[in-house]
């Protein structure tokens, strides 16, 4: 009877701490990972799809360097990198949202209100293009690391983030600054845009 106790006890005892190093465990991301190991971040693999911000509140870049030895330099890159995969993720979204802000009713209603004095296809084009831009270049003005992270092969992985505020006050700035461009009053065309940047905040695209 003794032994039977006692080793009930003794099963016990190794199921609690089982179960205990079980909850300790570093959980791995649903997605495969690029080192493989259990403790890389989220991002590494997935960048912005990691955080569950990105769209609404903030906007992410990834780079990485994997060749160079000078860990200074490797920074520098990785750095770089991520700050130009951001650039492209903010072309993209700055692109979209104009060419849908100047196809919408009312300012499309301002701009063409006199056809042969409206502003032309080609027109548009060159002013979505050339604002897209310089919002690019004054928002990643401000950019930061968010965080870095070195796998076991010594490659480094870096992401960069910027807040929605920015970019929108970026935007905002530029189209006061242009609106006369595209015959548009700088303060109706600011009030056009916050309205439709809510709405793209909520939606999150």
């Amino acid at each position: 009877m003794k032994k039977t106790l006692s080793l009930l006890m003794v099963s016990a005892i190794i199921f609690a701490i089982g179960c205990a190093t079980g909850e300790k465990q570093e959980k791995v991301t649903d997605q495969s990972s690029v080192s493989g190991t259990k403790n890389e971040p989220a991002w590494v693999t997935r960048c912005a799809a990691a955080f569950p911000d990105a769209g609404k509140d903030a906007f992410y870049g990834c780079g990485s360097e994997s060749g160079i030895t000078n860990i200074s330099l490797q920074t520098q890159t990785a750095d770089s990198r991520a700050r130009a995969d951001l650039a492209k993720t903010l072309d993209t979204y700055v692109a979209s949202f104009f060419k849908d802000y100047m196809s919408s009713a009312s300012v499309m209603a301002k701009t063409n209100k006199d056809k042969k004095g409206g502003v032309s296809a080609t027109e548009e084009k060159q002013f979505v293009s050339s604002i897209t831009k310089e919002v690019t270049e004054i928002t990643l003005s401000g950019v930061q690391v968010k965080d870095r992270w070195r796998s076991p092969d010594g490659s480094l992985y870096s992401v960069v983030k910027v807040s929605f505020d920015n970019v929108a006050q970026s935007m905002e700035k530029q189209m006061r600054q242009r609106a006369a461009e595209v015959q548009l009053d700088a303060n109706d065309a600011v009030k056009e845009l916050d309205k439709q940047l809510e709405k793209r905040r909520e939606s999150g695209m």
